[in-house]
């Protein structure tokens, strides 16, 4: 034990001193209004956005139709579309094609697609870690099932391939989310549908604001959300390099009113992990990952939890000791909370 160093982040830059109990308690409740507002904003955007996109369709359909009449009719009286319908339909297919899914793991080199592995690896590995820390602290009967974990998937699927046939997880225990129709039918045809989410992963863990505009048979459980699935480890790749986005993320995972600790505390905190990427140069990479750790210490306070570097001791968690941060402009970090008592 000696030899491991403990490496906490703190969400404050006044010192060693622990903030008293009305500071930690106003910090808390500023923490959970943030959530509860963006929450409020981030409701229903996913059904407008598709609405948008099955409007859009259809008007395309509409247009082609009318396009293919006038090139097949023999009706000189037929003049098919006119040029602002033309227009039209060029600009709506312009409108479809930027919002395709972009991500091709074709144009990784060998040494980002090993970097992705030893991050898959890592994740199934404190995915396993930290529902084996669980079970020990439960003082009900152990878990004997996989533990639920959350991620971004691309049309390749590795991150899934990884998890079900290398790490031998069951894939009802795999939850994604993806804001491309294209991509989420990929992934349904190895996961289960119900564990696909077209959304974004701040919507997809977000609590429905009203869970009977999706369920028919009376029901509590939220279709249209993964807010009610107990993760143990959650991973975000391939956020891009806006911090705020990723921050937003983390916000929707973890932040729960009722699992606070003031409101909690008969139950121990579970243990869990978040892995997440950011793309930029090497300065701009370290303000970011500051920026995303310190508000991730701050999110897991709400819930009496306290952050802790992974990569700092590999070896503990049963991650490859091989494993690095940063490959190109790619930066993947990975973040243990545990109960701050511990």
């Amino acid at each position: 034990m000696a030899a491991y160093r403990d490496r906490r982040i703190s969400g404050s830059s006044s010192g060693n001193h622990a903030p008293s109990t009305n500071t930690e308690s106003e910090q808390t409740n500023l923490i959970i209004s943030a959530e509860e507002a963006a929450r409020q904003k981030r409701s229903g955007q996913s059904r407008r956005r598709m609405e948008k996109a099955a409007r859009r369709e259809d008007r395309i359909a509409q247009l082609e139709n009318m396009d293919n009449r006038n090139d097949s009719s023999s009706n000189n009286n037929n003049n098919g579309l006119s040029d602002s319908e033309r227009a039209e339909l060029e600009g709506l297919l312009r409108s479809r094609e930027a919002f395709e899914e972009q991500y091709d793991a074709d144009n990784f080199s060998k040494e980002h697609v090993e970097f992705k592995r030893l991050h898959n690896e890592a994740f199934a590995a404190l995915a396993r870690f930290c529902q084996r820390d669980r079970n020990r602290r439960s003082i009900a009967e152990n878990e004997s099932k996989d533990p639920n974990v959350f991620y971004l998937d691309g049309p390749d699927t590795a991150t899934s391939l990884a998890l079900i046939d290398e790490h031998g997880f069951d894939r009802s225990c795999c939850y994604v989310a993806n804001r491309h129709l294209s991509t989420c039918e990929i992934l349904q045809q190895i996961l289960p549908e119900e564990n696909v989410i077209h959304a974004t992963a701040a919507e997809a863990l977000t609590p429905s604001s009203n869970t009977s505009d999706y369920n028919n048979d009376g029901s509590d459980y939220d279709e249209s959300s993964f807010s009610d699935i107990d993760f143990a480890c959650y991973y975000f790749d391939g956020c891009g390099g806006f911090a705020p986005h990723i921050i937003g993320m983390m916000s929707a995972a973890l932040i729960r009113p009722e699992a606070t600790r003031m409101n909690n505390l008969h139950h121990l905190p579970k243990t869990m992990a978040v892995g997440y990427s950011i793309m930029g140069g090497s300065k701009d990479v370290i303000e970011k990952e500051m920026d995303i750790n310190r508000a991730l210490t701050n999110i897991a306070r709400t819930r009496g939890m306290r952050t802790r570097h992974v990569l700092d001791d590999p070896c503990r968690f049963g991650v490859p000791t091989e494993i690095v941060k940063t490959e190109g402009s790619t930066f993947t970090s990975w973040m243990l909370l545990e109960d701050e008592a511990m």
